[in-house]
């Protein structure tokens, strides 16, 4: 469903809906991004057999259901109550609605349980390694009045940095130019659920 019809409708959404759509658009982003070809190249893609291109797409998807996670638990407090509260339930709904997708979709149960698992263990690594991350940047952001707009950059910086680790199994500098494709993704992901969470 595209955005402006979201918009228009945005009113009658319960939090399932709008952890619905979000699910669902960063699956797709996710698909684009791993059909990449500059992705591709980064993640040595062509030279590995399909269990690991499997487990690379995967972590992708785990990084995406993070990350929208995280960006409503940032932007939820902004926003009056009423809507801070359906945002507060749709962070709450997403690991469930991409769950409950997968098994549409034909995974098996047993995987859908590793999955539930893997984005609980993700979350906390990825929010402690946000405090870490704010710790390292913060000198460097002395001169950004913006709270919000530094919480966001420890945030995306964060996923992507442990995304590309996770993808790489640890065999990545954090000046590798994969870490900023990664953040570039994951920057267009935040611009996309942001004109939703308003």
């Amino acid at each position: 469903m595209n955005f402006l019809v979201r918009k228009l409708l945005r009113s009658r959404f319960t939090s399932k809906d709008w952890a619905n759509f979000l699910v669902k658009d960063m699956a797709e982003s996710a698909g684009v991004v791993f059909g990449d070809a500059r992705f591709r190249k980064l993640a040595g893609l062509d030279r590995l057999d399909e269990e690991e291109r499997n487990r690379i797409f995967n972590e992708l998807q785990v990084t995406g259901i993070v990350h929208i996670i995280m960006e409503i638990e940032d932007r939820a407090p902004l926003l009056p109550d009423d809507r801070m509260k359906i945002w507060r339930e749709t962070a709450r709904e997403v690991p469930s609605v991409f769950c409950a997708w997968l098994s549409e979709i034909g995974v098996p149960a047993e995987f859908i349980g590793i999955w539930r698992k893997l984005i609980v263990k993700r979350l906390k690594e990825f929010r402690a390694g946000t405090f870490e991350t704010r710790d390292a940047l913060e000198s460097q952001l002395a001169d950004e009045k913006s709270e919000s707009a530094k919480r966001a950059l420890y945030r995306l910086e964060t996923e992507a940095v442990l995304s590309m680790l996770h993808i790489t199994r640890g065999k990545a500098a954090s000046d590798d130019p994969f870490k900023n494709h990664l953040m570039t993704w994951l920057a267009a992901l935040e611009a996309s659920t942001g004109k939703d969470i308003v």
